[in-house]
């Protein structure tokens, strides 16, 4: 139950606390927050960049480097192996806190001087040939790629998590054990699929949704434990291949007949009204093993977290843009195994560090950047424990009278441009909406067009037509213009998948898949079986009998959208 309502001091719009958000506060000692859920979440996404890349040199060593810091942009960008070296050290750029002035400018100052990773990775350190990859560690062999960690010869993907992570291309929330995927939404243990979505369990499976256990099928929905199907239906080993066969998805025209055929197919089926296993108290979507978290997408194995998305083995944590192995934390983008990280960007084994980007392996920090090993600093400052903890106490003092403790780093300090971040995916504005809305906006972004030297109605339509030629051509994105061309690993796995040249850039390709999925979103709506329409009969007498069910429930299915969307009874009444 509610027991307090607040008005969010950005949309106007009222939101509510209950008993557990104000203990959660209380435990973690902040003050309840001055914006919703939505607000908070889009203001987090400010300051990520998982995509937008551009050539740089690194300020150490002169080489020329990928970052996710436009060259115009005024801080000091080191790449990987110079940031990670001991050659530098970041309490060198400490200084005192000036008690006159607002803690935010201050941190933003510090920003600007402490040296920062060229893209958010270990590559070189704990990843191998990983440079084209933004908040990726532990992996190896991939390219194009944001939020990943164990995996090997991924490429153009987003949100990968291992171990046996493998052989990817176009993968977005793939999880463990999947291999060789193309074009997949939310898999797990997966092998040889491609069109692929909110699955688990397929061997050699094409354009199926939420089937499990199964080899395989192809364009169907909701099987389980199934061999040789199509649209549904069992057939013959010989007849399924002759089916595949007829189908030509070698070629682009084929590809695109079945994605149209297959997106109306499934249109035809009730949905599950989230897609949650194995949890107790939860609501969101595409959770797996999960207890009392609410607001919660694409995460296995948390406890007690809300407004979370994408990650593992979270416990007591609120507000999260990815993360793992992480508790007691609150509105940070991917704290990975921290305690007590509030308000952090990018903070790995660290623990009870507050306001604070860049620092790994670290404890009691607040206001800091890039330290490595690092206690007992504010604003990089190395202090002895008790004074730390009386400087710690007044510093908050000062942030309370300003406003400024509690919320989150302000989007206007943020070190991109609302373009450039993974807001502008979730959130789309445009250019003139965005500097309206007090955004910072970033107007030359890097990529080409109009260099192409190849059309791509000239391309082949199939893959077994393409000669090892094409990685020379320069192609412009059917969607957006945006130049791109083919690497060579990925023309291998084409052929090896007999898979068309895709002709959308990565860009538009990713889009693409944000958009097909279901969003981090809630509605509160009413189980759809018997409700009168005559797009699907029930194959099995329910216990709700022949009215309508009045079964409620939260589901990220919007009440405007076409499918037909079944309690968890129900739905399994039908489909399991």
């Amino acid at each position: 139950m509610s027991t307090e309502t607040k008005n969010c001091a950005r949309c106007k719009n009222n939101f509510a606390l209950d008993d557990d958000d104000l203990t959660f506060y209380k435990k973690i000692e902040v003050p309840s927050p001055k914006l919703c859920p939505v607000c908070r979440r889009q203001r987090r996404m400010t300051w990520r960049n998982d995509l937008t890349f551009y050539n740089r040199t690194c300020d150490s060593c002169k080489r020329g480097i990928i970052s996710i810091y436009s060259p115009d942009k005024p801080m000091t960008v080191y790449c990987q192996k110079c940031w990670w070296s001991d050659s530098w050290d970041a309490k060198s750029y400490g200084r005192d806190i000036d008690f006159s002035r607002p803690f935010f400018e201050q941190f933003r100052e510090l920003l600007n001087e402490v040296p920062l990773m060229s893209m958010v990775n270990d590559d070189g350190i704990g990843s191998v040939n990983c440079e084209y990859t933004q908040n990726v560690s532990f992996a190896k062999n991939c390219y194009m790629g944001a939020m990943s960690w164990k995996n090997e010869d991924c490429y153009y993907f987003f949100e990968i998590s291992g171990p046996e992570a493998k052989d990817i291309v176009d993968g977005l929330d793939i999880f463990q054990n999947c291999q060789t995927i193309y074009e997949s939404i939310f898999l797990e243990s997966c092998f040889k699929c491609r069109n692929c979505y909110y699955a688990s369990s397929l061997v050699e499976c094409l354009f199926c949704y939420d089937c499990h256990g199964s080899n395989n099928c192809f364009m169907s929905y909701g099987l389980r434990n199934k061999s040789y199907y199509f649209k549904n239906r069992p057939y013959s080993k010989e007849e399924y291949h002759k089916i595949i066969e007829s189908y030509h998805l070698d070629t682009w025209s084929g590809v695109q007949r079945a994605e149209k055929e297959f997106r109306e197919f499934i249109k035809q089926y009730p949905h599950r009204f989230a897609h949650i296993r194995n949890s107790v108290h939860c609501t969101g979507d595409a959770l797996f093993n999960c207890k009392n978290s609410t607001y919660t997408f694409n995460a296995r194995g948390n406890e007690d977290t809300k407004y979370f998305e994408s990650g593992n083995v979270l416990k007591d944590c609120y507000d999260l843009c990815t993360g793992g192995e992480t508790s007691q934390s609150y509105e940070g983008l991917t704290p990975d195994m921290d305690y007590r990280a509030l308000f952090t960007i990018f903070t790995w084994k660290s623990q009870e560090t507050t306001y604070c980007q860049d620092c790994h392996s670290s404890k009691h920090l607040f206001g800091c950047v890039g330290l490595k090993k690092g206690e007992y600093c504010i604003l990089n400052k190395l202090y002895d424990k008790a004074t730390y903890k009386a400087l710690r106490e007044k510093l908050i003092a000062h942030m309370k009278k300003t406003g400024e403790y509690g919320e989150f780093f302000p989007s206007h300090l943020s070190n991109f441009g609302y373009n450039e971040t993974s807001a502008q995916f979730y959130f789309p504005l445009i250019r003139e909406q965005a500097i309206a809305q007090g955004f910072k906006w970033q107007d030359k972004v890097q990529f080409t067009t109009g260099k192409e030297t190849k059309t791509l109605d000239t391309v082949p339509d199939s893959i077994r037509d393409i000669s090892d030629t094409v990685l020379d051509d320069i192609f412009a994105c059917i969607t957006c213009s945006r130049n791109f061309r083919i690497v060579p690993e990925e023309l291998k796995f084409y052929r090896k998948m007999d898979i068309p040249l895709p002709r959308q850039c990565f860009f538009c390709r990713n889009q693409a898949r944000i958009k097909f999925k279901n969003p981090y979103t809630l509605w509160h709506r009413q189980c759809d079986c018997n409700n009168g329409n005559n797009i699907y009969q029930n194959t099995t007498t329910h216990f709700h009998a022949s009215v309508r069910c009045l079964n409620e429930f939260e589901t990220t299915y919007s009440p405007e959208r076409p499918e037909i969307v079944y309690c968890e009874a129900c739905y399994q009444s039908e489909i399991i």
